[in-house]
């Protein structure tokens, strides 16, 4: 939701891997329900995609969830190894998902019960109040909103974070919605520039009349803005507290949780944060003494742990999915009742970068693409994919199924085919070039596996080994060597305006010079042209539109090879309690977990 390299991306992606996996029987579909329904997780909306209610009048306290206890630590082991948990720079799911302990935003997403997810207030006093064509928003703070160390929260400091998201340049990596609606987004350059170089503090697009009023002003109508401010770009941070690239170590905590301790690509340390107020917030609970993330782990190794559920492991959870080699010792034993499954919100992509591979080159690749070996091989399961053939994820409002390419990404591809296309085009032997982790197995073995397969259609391939908490900013370097950029997209909040402005506009390439919003390096006018139009339509009727642009791109230019619809699932110890599956976090709601004592 939000670039959420999962963002974009979650799981194996980020590794440079491509999780993907196969659709479940109706009898497996209807057991999963069943058991979903006895670990307390809300049913997943089918076919029109998830659903999101506006409760502008929701109020603090969180409600208890049934059975919950205070005390204990929940541990949290992933392969993963985040590369900041800088507010600003946050795009990736499980920043977000770590950050929504500490970091309140203007409003929020909540999931409740019902399944449905709920817009609420949550710094704001209401989801905003804007003018009559959207162009003009305010909102008002709550009373009593303290920092971490007991300073008060200010309408100048939710303005400041505000301009700080435009220094994509100091700070690369962010949303970057504000480029495209915010008044001057095209223009202003964040606070750390001068006034002559397109930056400092004195930015129109965002005032504040008074400690508890923030107005912003946007070039275009922005009806979305309220989904947007459920982001970590829309947490405040004082001006005097901002350490720049070492705010990511630390970052100022309004939420019911603080850093502790922090070990980038090894630990985090969450403890209670005493400042802050619950009846303030509608959102989050404080159930748990302390949050212990350990990154980097081995990934066979700590579902094996999760599987055994012996000791400190009881209350243990991963995000990460279920590798296929121990699917026979969860299903039909006691670890099935501990593992949750279901859709999740996201495609994964491989991104080819149009610069540098040309669209002849691009049609040869997709033909050879070898899907089930690169699944196979990364320890993908029924649980995990479904083959994707359009950009669009298929919980989308208005979502339309294609297949241009007649493959539905299933298959070992057709190398053959490929190396005559290449032959044709006089690209024989065009090298292809990616990133991988030396430092996780599974990734090494995806990456050897995509060699060995591309080699035979008659490309050359380059793979540059890096440790894997490097990984994720080397597919955000727009001056990488590599050329393909295993990652995905997923849906900010259900609407296809979250994926073709966020990840197509090719306009944002030359305002985010150090990073990579646009992956594809794509920058087609028809294409900029046709978001612009789609962009400015009432948004029911967006949702037969952004389904032709996605068929449109990929007949014309074909940016990237759609590889599948992300399923989430992942286990989780017998005495952790409140875990329910949070399609929009790729995994658990950290918020709601709490120790059975």
């Amino acid at each position: 939701m939000r670039y959420r390299r999962l963002v974009a991306v979650v799981g194996a992606l980020a590794l440079g891997l491509t999780a993907c996996g196969g659709g479940k029987t109706p009898s497996q579909e209807a057991a999963q329900q069943d058991k979903q329904q006895q670990n307390e997780s809300p049913a997943t909306p089918q076919g029109a995609g998830f659903q999101v209610v506006q409760d502008a009048n929701a109020k603090g306290p969180a409600k208890d969830l049934a059975g919950a206890q205070k005390g204990g630590t929940a541990t949290i082991l992933t392969v993963q190894a985040p590369e900041t948990f800088d507010p600003t720079r946050s795009y990736y799911i499980d920043t977000g998902s770590v950050l929504r302990l500490t970091a309140r935003t203007l409003t929020a997403l909540e999931l409740r019960p019902d399944g449905k997810y709920y817009l609420i207030p949550d710094l704001a006093t209401d989801l905003g109040r804007h003018n009559a064509d959207y162009t003009e928003w305010t909102f008002h703070l709550k009373d009593g909103l303290k920092y971490e160390d007991g300073s008060a929260v200010t309408a100048q400091d939710l303005a400041y974070s505000v301009k700080r998201s435009f220094a994509t340049e100091e700070l690369p990596g962010g949303p970057v919605y504000q480029q495209s609606y915010f008044l001057d987004g095209g223009k202003y350059k964040g606070p750390f520039k001068t006034k002559a170089q397109g930056g400092g503090l004195d930015y129109p697009g965002v005032s504040t009349p008074d400690d508890k009023t923030v107005v912003m002003k946007m070039a275009k109508p922005f009806p979305d803005l309220p989904y947007y401010t459920t982001f970590p770009v829309f947490t405040p941070i004082p001006q005097a507290k901002d350490t720049r690239d070492a705010y990511g170590n630390h970052p100022l905590a309004t939420g019911p949780y603080k850093f502790d301790s922090y070990q980038k690509g090894k630990r985090l340390v969450l403890v209670k944060n005493d400042q802050w107020d619950p009846k303030t917030d509608a959102a989050r609970h404080q159930y748990v003494d302390k949050y212990d993330f350990k990154y980097g782990q081995n990934p066979i190794k700590l579902q094996e742990q999760l599987i055994a559920d012996n000791g400190p492991d009881q209350t243990a959870i991963t995000y990460d999915s279920v590798d296929s080699s121990l699917l026979p010792k969860i299903q039909g034993k006691e670890p099935e009742k501990r593992m949750m499954t279901g859709d999740g919100t996201c495609t994964s992509f491989i991104f080819m970068d149009t610069r540098r591979i040309p669209l002849e080159v691009r049609r040869a690749l997709i033909t050879a693409w070898p899907y089930d070996s690169l699944h196979k091989s990364g320890g993908d399961n029924p649980f995990t994919y479904t083959p994707a053939t359009t950009i669009l994820p298929k919980v989308t409002p208005g979502f339309v199924n294609y297949d241009l390419f007649g493959n539905g990404s299933k298959g070992d591809g057709n190398p053959t085919k490929a190396k005559k296309m290449l032959e044709k085009a006089g690209k024989l032997g065009f090298d292809i070039v990616w990133a991988y982790s030396n430092d996780n197995d599974i990734s090494a073995q995806v990456s050897a596996v995509r060699s060995q397969k591309l080699k035979a259609a008659g490309f050359r391939t380059t793979a540059i080994p890096m440790p894997r908490d490097q990984v994720r900013a080397e597919l955000e370097n727009s001056r990488s060597k590599i050329n393909i950029r295993p990652s995905g997209w997923c849906l900010d909040w259900p609407s296809g305006s979250t994926v073709f402005p966020a990840i197509f506009d090719g306009r944002l390439i030359a305002l985010n010079p150090a990073s990579a919003p646009v992956k594809s390096f794509l920058n087609a006018k028809d294409i900029n042209a046709e978001i612009d139009r789609i962009s400015a339509l009432p948004l029911k009727e967006q949702q037969a539109e952004w389904p032709k642009l996605d068929k449109m791109m990929m007949q014309k230019y074909a940016p990237v090879i759609p590889v599948s619809y992300s399923k989430t699932n992942f286990l989780y110890g017998s005495k952790l309690g409140g875990v329910v599956l949070d399609p929009f976090s790729g995994g658990p709601d950290f918020t709601k977990l709490f120790v059975k004592q």
